[in-house]
């Protein structure tokens, strides 16, 4: 283990070589200079703090949307409940949306007329899904009539003919 000595002679050599010594700052004499402030203050001398940049909410959810995959799911959801806005209270009075799946959306018509108009009018309403929600989100509409009653009463039942095409 080396001795004291040698530590001495060590510190005095660094010493002179001018790494070591009690003036920090040969240029100012050993003052030391004020700290300069880089952060603006207020009247009692106090720091200012910057107001932090804050992200409204639209725009983190529309992120995590958009990384998560969810625009479809999202809209298609918004067709289903705003669809009165989408054809009109009229035609919403007799239809109503079942399901969406992939891109198809499958609506059910209070009658068989009202289904028929339906599909005249689908072109229009799938612009006008397009111009809400973007393209290539519901591509199709699968439009059904109205659905007869179940006559099958409890576990057994007889096969048959059933009624035909009585209501609608």
């Amino acid at each position: 283990m080396p001795s004291d000595d040698f530590f001495v002679a060590s510190f005095e050599k660094l010493q002179r070589m001018g790494h070591v010594g009690a003036n920090p700052n040969p240029a100012t004499g050993g003052r030391l200079r004020p700290r300069t402030t880089r952060f603006p203050t207020g009247k009692d001398g106090r720091r200012l703090f910057k107001p932090r940049k804050v992200e409204n909410f639209n725009s983190i959810l529309g992120r995590e949307i958009k990384k998560q995959g969810w625009q479809k799911p999202l809209a298609a959801g918004w067709i289903m409940g705003q669809w009165p806005s989408v054809v009109g209270h009229d035609i919403a009075a007799h239809t109503k949306i079942e399901m969406v799946k992939g891109s198809t959306l499958f609506i059910t018509c209070d009658s068989t007329a009202w289904a028929t108009n339906l599909r005249l009018m689908q072109r229009r309403i799938l612009q006008t899904i397009a111009a809400m929600i973007g393209p290539n989100i519901i591509t199709q509409l699968k439009i059904f009539g109205p659905k007869p009653p179940s006559w099958r009463k409890g576990r057994l039942h007889v096969k048959g003919r059933g009624p035909r095409d009585t209501y609608g």
